[in-house]
């Protein structure tokens, strides 16, 4: 099962709606070793009729893109129970195909967030398929063929399974998985299993130096990384 489309009003809300689809991700329930699939349900207005009715987009049956994405850890300070991924597509001309909010004025943008099945291969590893050409292009408002691009790929992983445990958020870009590059995030192990805020999302730092400079001297060396590596493959 993947996750419903999530609109919101105008393209220059695009960090708004990624800040939701973010939050989007780090609700879902893990099932990184057993390969389940796994349903958020909306927080706001979806492009759905009913609660039963499927989301408004078609996924490619047959994607020729595939990119494996593998997380590493490095220096995490205790094990990881609940790892969980997703791949985020956004419609990059909304406003030729989409809908439009008549009392705003503007064309709702349209974002899709699509479950990535993690295996684990290690302790301090896992891997997943992401692909590049997911979603399929079509006409689904009748104004237009939508045209869907990959946006990221993102891994939340939690201590346990209380609700209350930190999530730690890492993130590859499109960009970078085209590419096939990588990215590092560091994060405080202060934060690790959970922060005094129940259930805290922690985004990491992509400059080791700059997340040290945040904390008291003494805690400067407490810090794990994650890695999210992108390679081509055949799958």
């Amino acid at each position: 099962m993947s996750m419903p489309i999530i609109e919101k009003s105008s393209r220059s809300s695009r960090l708004r709606l990624h800040q939701f689809a973010v939050a989007c991700a780090l609700i879902v329930p893990i099932a990184a070793c057993s390969g389940q699939n796994n349903t958020v349900a909306p927080m706001n207005a979806s492009l759905q009729t009913s609660p039963d009715a499927p989301p408004l987009r078609t996924l490619n049956p047959a994607p020729r893109r595939a990119f494996e994405v593998r997380v590493v850890l490095d220096g995490a300070p205790g094990p990881f129970t609940r790892v969980s991924a997703v791949a985020q597509y956004d419609v990059s001309n909304e406003a030729e195909c989409g809908k439009k909010d008549e009392l705003a004025g503007v064309f709702l943008s349209i974002t899709s967030n699509e479950t990535v099945s993690l295996t684990r291969v290690s302790d301090t590893e896992y891997a997943g398929t992401v692909y590049a050409d997911g979603i399929v292009d079509e006409d689904y408002y009748g104004r237009g063929v939508c045209h869907w691009e990959l946006t990221e790929a993102r891994v939340v992983l939690q201590a346990g399974k209380d609700e209350a445990d930190t999530r730690f958020v890492a993130d590859l870009p499109a960009a970078s998985i085209l590419g096939q590059g990588s990215r590092t995030k560091h994060f405080w192990t202060g934060y690790y299993p959970r922060a005094e805020m129940a259930g805290f999302r922690e985004f990491g730092n992509t400059d080791l130096k700059t997340a040290q400079d945040r904390q008291a001297a003494d805690q400067r060396d407490a810090f794990f990384s994650i890695t999210v590596t992108a390679k081509e493959t055949t799958k």
